[in-house]
């Protein structure tokens, strides 16, 4: 673990560019030494992302504003054009998709609105084209096959506050777009790249944009963080309550940028820095019976048995009348819900029939804290001084430098 020492002042803002571990060249126009090889083919465009909007619903309500093509998946065939297309259903029934009152033959569409236009799905407006795939359990798969300077967009503003410093938009649209591009290159073989919800990153395609975030992904477009030269996931959360946590609760990740460690006394302006929360036994006993855990009878104790290095929960054991059971903190959050146990960092107090949760942060801790990287801001520190503090040893890169070469993934496929 790392000295509990912040590597930055905590009072005096320091001139852009100077402070300890700052990335050289802070311009977002860093060139790597290039090999001149071209793009292997098998690798993905990174240009592009695709987002799985919807995963399992029965139905979507669609709509276009403009001109648009519907092709079938199958053979790329176009099967309608038109200037406009009017709310319409669309179902996933066993012969194939419902199309309103149209049974369409076939496994899944293609919805690509010329330029101008604009696809709505669920009354929330897309970029890009995407397709709608009937699954097995006669559920919808819709997918947003979008750029990913448009994709970002729509996520920094649901992953950050408008009005936040500029500087701390930009680091957390350069963590973004990474974060993005990874799982771009490292998830081809699927249908998708990315959720659209907090799973990966919170995603409110065109509806959700705002000017400042915008701007942010604007100004830094193209800029990834690479590890010894090399793409890693970026991972980031909302506040981490004093200490980043190890990536290896998220995966075999273990490189210096997120071995955790990291002293943070810059969230504790966060309105999630403490929380509490009442569980009963009742509750807890029920939310088991209800899960794929199963039931495990009348609950007797509730207790953390393993602890990470940053003080998180790394297990906890549930006592029940017919068992005992063993959980992950992630596998808890799950259980109880992500925002009624904001994050694994907590310690519990019995109380007559309840459990008494007392936290600190929201989410998973690995890589950087988000409210911790605005006070940094407000403190004069750019965009590539916070991204050294909570990811140590990077260097920035851009796309545009990248093209003759495949890009070096950490974990992805060689």
């Amino acid at each position: 673990m790392r000295s509990p020492v912040p590597a930055f002042p905590s009072k005096h803002p320091r001139k852009p560019g100077t402070g300890p571990g700052a990335i050289a060249t802070l311009t977002f126009a860093i060139v790597l030494a290039l090999s001149g090889a071209p793009r292997a083919s098998a690798q993905p465009s990174p240009e592009w992302i695709r987002v799985a909007v919807v995963r399992e619903d029965p139905e979507v309500s669609l709509q276009v504003q403009g001109r648009f093509t519907i092709l079938t998946l199958q053979t790329g065939n176009p099967i309608q054009r038109g200037k406009r297309l009017a709310p319409v259903a669309v179902r996933a029934v066993p012969e194939g998709i419902a199309f309103g009152g149209e049974i369409l033959r076939v496994w899944g569409l293609r919805i690509e609105p010329e330029p101008q236009a604009t696809i709505s799905l669920n009354g929330r407006r897309l970029r890009g084209a995407i397709e709608i795939r009937r699954q097995r359990n006669q559920t919808l798969l819709v997918v947003n096959r979008v750029s990913l300077e448009d994709y970002l967009r729509g996520v920094l503003s649901k992953e950050a506050p408008d009005y936040w410093p500029p500087e701390v938009l930009k680091a957390i649209a350069i963590a973004a777009r990474t974060y993005a591009l990874y799982q771009r290159l490292t998830k081809a073989s699927g249908d998708y790249d990315v959720t659209g919800d907090v799973m990966s990153q919170d995603y409110g395609g065109e509806s959700g944009e705002k000017t400042a975030t915008t701007r942010a992904v604007q100004s830094t477009a193209g800029v990834i963080i690479l590890y010894r030269g090399r793409l890693f996931p970026t991972f980031y959360h909302s506040t981490c309550g004093g200490m980043t946590e190890h990536a290896r609760v998220m995966g075999d990740y273990d490189l210096p940028p997120l071995q955790g460690g990291v002293a943070c006394a810059f969230c504790s302006a966060s309105p999630f820095f403490r929380w509490q929360r009442r569980l009963s036994k009742a509750d807890l006993a029920w939310a088991l019976r209800k899960s794929v855990h199963g039931p495990i009878g009348a609950v007797s104790d509730f207790r953390v048995t393993k602890r990470t290095a940053s003080g998180r929960a790394q297990e906890v054991t549930i006592v029940g009348e017919r068992r005992t059971l063993w959980l992950t903190g992630f596998d808890l959050r799950s259980l109880l819900g992500f925002e009624h146990v904001r994050s694994p960092l907590f310690t519990i107090t019995p109380a007559a029939d309840s459990f008494v949760l007392d936290g600190r942060g929201w989410g998973h801790g690995v890589g950087m804290c988000q409210w911790g990287a605005a006070e940094l801001a407000r403190r004069g520190f750019s965009a590539g001084e916070i991204l050294a503090y909570y990811y140590p040893g990077i260097a920035l890169a851009n796309l545009r430098d990248l093209v003759h070469q495949p890009i070096d993934v950490i974990g992805g496929p060689s």
